[in-house]
C-alpha cells in the first residue's frame, strides 16, 4: 500500500472536465493499490492481478451500477448489459494498469467483491487519473449508486449521470431494446418512511400524467440496486389522473386502499438521503416490458431540481398556536396549505415538517388552484370521516407548534418548497 496526496486524488475529477466543489471528498481516502486488468466481467465489476502480491481480485466499481450481462452476449442479461460490458472492455483492455482507491481499505459489496474507485493509466498525462465510473456514467452506462463510507466522487457521478439522463444516452435511451408505449408520461414519486415505522410505510407513488391511458402490466419498478424489484401484474392500466402505491413490504393487493400493491420485501429499500460533497442517495427506476429505462425519480435535489414548479405555487398560507394549553392546545393548532398557482399540484411523497413532527401527504392528495388543505394537529371528531383531499389529523395530544419555531414545506427530493417562521 502506498499513501496518496489530496492534490493527486483532485485529479481524478478532473476526468473529462468536470472539477469538485471543494477538497472535503478527499479527507478519508488513505491508500491506493495498483493492479493490471485480467478480465471484464459486466458494466461494473472486473478481475484484476494485483502488481504486489500476484493475488486476483473480482473488483466492483464505486458509484456507479450497470445493467447486468451474466453472460456476456447481446442475447442475455438486462437491456444496456452487453453494451456497457463492451463499454468497459473498451475503457479497460486485457493488461491496462488500474490504480484501485477507497476510504475502507475492507470495503466490500454485494458477493463480498472489493469496492473501488478505478482509476485507469493516461498515456497523456503519465498518470492514473481516468476515473472508469466517471466515463460509464458519462456515456450512460451507469445509474447512480452511492455506498455510505465510500461517496467521495458520488456528487460528481451524480452531475454526469444526469446529463446522460438528459441527453437519454445509453440505458437512459427509452427504445434501446425496443418501443413500448411511447406516448407514456408518467411520474414517481418516492416515499421514504419514518425509521420507528413498519416496512410498508415506504412506498413509491406512479402515476399517469398522460393524456391517454398507460398499460404497465409487466412493468418493473426497482431502486437503485438489484434485488426486489417489483413487476406490476397483469391488468394494470392506468386511465389519466391515476396512480399506484407500491409498498416495499408484504401485504395483500389492493389492502387497504385499492391502489395499494407490495414488493414483498422486509427491509427498506431506499438509502437514507445524505448532503454535502459525499452525497448520499438513491432512486426509484421505472422500467417497461423491453427493460428500457423510462422513467425515474432520484433523490436528494441537485441541480435538475432548482426551477420546482411547486416553489412560487405552494405556500403555507397561515397557522395557528392554538389556545388555552395541553390537549386543548393541540386540539386548536393547524397549518393551511395554499395553492396559489394556476395549475393543479399534487403531494405525492411531499411533507410537512415543524420540530421533531413530521407529517406525509396521502397519496392522490391533490390541490387545485386557489384550493387550500388544512393539517390538524389534534384528533378528529368522533365518528366523523376524514376528507384526505382538503384536511388531515396528526392525532396528538400534545402541541406541535410552539412560541417559535418554523414550518417547512418539502418534496420526495428534500427540496424545500415553502418555509414559515415566527
Amino acid at each position: 500500500m502506498k499513501k496518496i496526496t489530496t492534490a493527486a486524488l483532485m485529479a481524478v475529477a478532473m476526468v473529462f472536465g468536470a472539477a469538485p466543489a471543494q477538497a472535503g471528498p478527499w479527507d478519508g481516502v488513505t491508500a491506493w493499490e495498483t493492479a493490471t486488468v485480467k478480465r471484464i466481467v459486466d458494466g461494473d465489476t472486473l478481475i484484476v492481478t494485483d502488481d504486489v502480491t500476484g493475488a486476483q481480485s473480482r473488483i466492483r466499481l464505486l458509484g456507479v451500477n450497470s445493467p447486468e450481462s451474466p453472460h456476456g452476449s447481446a442475447n442475455a442479461g438486462q437491456c444496456g448489459g452487453w453494451q456497457a460490458t463492451e463499454a468497459l472492455k473498451g475503457f479497460l483492455p486485457v493488461g491496462t494498469k488500474v490504480r484501485l482507491l477507497s476510504a475502507d481499505p475492507t470495503s466490500k459489496g454485494k458477493a463480498n467483491r472489493p469496492q473501488r474507485v478505478v482509476l485507469a493509466y493516461n498515456e497523456a498525462t503519465k498518470e492514473f487519473d481516468l476515473d472508469i465510473a466517471w466515463a460509464m456514467a458519462e456515456r450512460g452506462w451507469g445509474l447512480w449508486y452511492t455506498v455510505a463510507k465510500e461517496a467521495a466522487m458520488s456528487s460528481l457521478y451524480r452531475q454526469v449521470i444526469e446529463r446522460a439522463q438528459e441527453r437519454r444516452q445509453g440505458m437512459w435511451n427509452p427504445t434501446l431494446c425496443g418501443s413500448d408505449q411511447a406516448e407514456a408520461n408518467l411520474t414517481l414519486r418516492i416515499h421514504r418512511g419514518d425509521a420507528g415505522k413498519p416496512v410498508n410505510d415506504e412506498y413509491v407513488v406512479v402515476k399517469n400524467e398522460g393524456a391517454a391511458p398507460a398499460d404497465i402490466s409487466g412493468w418493473v419498478l426497482r431502486d437503485s440496486g438489484n434485488q426486489a424489484w417489483f413487476q406490476f401484474p397483469g391488468g394494470s392500466i392506468l386511465v389519466p389522473g391515476d396512480f399506484r402505491v407500491v409498498h416495499t413490504g408484504a401485504g395483500t393487493p389492493s389492502v387497504p386502499q385499492p391502489r395499494d400493491l407490495y414488493v414483498g420485501h422486509r427491509a427498506r429499500l431506499y438509502t437514507a438521503a445524505g448532503q454535502g460533497p459525499a452525497l448520499l442517495g438513491d432512486g426509484a427506476y421505472l422500467l417497461d416490458r423491453f427493460g428500457n429505462f423510462r422513467f425515474w425519480r432520484e433523490y436528494p435535489c441537485t441541480t435538475e431540481c432548482l426551477d420546482d414548479p411547486y416553489r412560487s405555487a405552494l405556500l403555507i398560507d397561515n397557522f395557528s398556536l392554538g389556545e388555552k394549553k395541553g390537549k386543548k392546545r393541540a386540539q386548536t393548532q393547524w397549518v393551511r396549505i395554499l395553492n396559489r398557482g394556476t395549475a393543479t399540484h399534487c403531494l405525492d411523497g411531499y411533507r410537512i415538517e415543524t420540530g421533531d413532527t413530521r407529517y406525509s401527504f396521502q397519496p392522490g392528495t391533490c390541490l387545485a388552484p386557489e384550493s387550500t388543505w388544512t393539517l390538524n394537529v389534534g384528533r378528529p371528531p368522533r365518528d366523523s370521516i376524514v376528507d384526505f383531499s382538503t384536511t388531515d389529523y396528526l392525532r396528538m395530544r400534545t402541541p406541535a407548534l410552539w412560541t417559535s419555531g418554523a414550518i417547512t414545506l418539502l418534496t420526495d427530493q428534500d427540496r424545500v418548497i415553502a418555509k414559515r417562521s415566527w
